[in-house]
């Protein structure tokens, strides 16, 4: 058991800790709570780093801080479409910069080659691009409409409600299958040709 004297201490230590002052300390702290599934690891290329789109996370989340499940997804679509237009933002870069490396020193018009040999290219790129940005509206769209019109919780079932149970009654057993109802008693048959004969008085039974 601690002593009171080390029970003192704790205390004038705890009383240092103030928590993270900075900027920095203060955004990295308000993401405690926040869970995404964005993961840097999995969704970084060559040449791309994870601290940028762990930035770009934080950034998206303290904005739109996303408390429930739904909320959640459509920010990490929205993250997920901005990092994909950054990313083929630098490879439009790239693309001209490479259709251009060998006509550059060949061609006053290096630019207008570019696009008269990789006219299907940049139409393909460009149109991932405006595919992306689709993809980024309709987030941002459906996070202000959920915003708005959010999900309700469904409420719990209180412990005194019984839950309802099937009783058997007569109607129920009835219709059983394979249930055979009893069979009501034959009507009484007509005697044989013979036995009217045999009961007919003897004059009229020698005719």
């Amino acid at each position: 058991m601690a002593t009171q004297k080390q029970i003192d201490a704790n205390r004038r230590n705890a009383q240092k800790s103030t928590g993270p002052t900075t900027p920095e300390g203060k955004a990295a702290v308000a993401m405690n709570a926040l869970k995404t599934g964005i993961h840097a690891k999995s969704a970084i290329i060559k040449g791309e780093h994870p601290d940028d789109l762990e930035t770009l996370t934080r950034e998206y989340y303290l904005q739109h801080r996303p408390d429930t499940p739904e909320l959640r997804d459509l920010v990490d679509d929205l993250i997920s479409c901005v990092w994909e237009l950054r990313r083929l933002t630098r490879a439009e870069a790239q693309m001209w910069n490479y259709q251009m490396s060998d006509s550059w020193s060949k061609t006053d018009y290096p630019v207008g080659k570019a696009v008269v040999c990789n006219a299907k290219a940049q139409a393909a790129l460009q149109r991932r691009i405006d595919s992306t940005r689709r993809g980024r509206d309709r987030a941002l769209k459906l996070i202000r409409e959920h915003r708005t019109n959010p999900i309700p919780t469904p409420e719990p079932l209180p412990e005194s409600v019984p839950t309802p149970s099937v009783t058997e009654t007569s109607e129920t057993t009835s219709c059983q299958i394979g249930f055979v109802p009893p069979s009501s008693p034959e009507p009484p048959q007509p005697p044989a040709p013979q036995a009217l004969l045999t009961a007919l008085p003897p004059r009229l039974n020698r005719i």
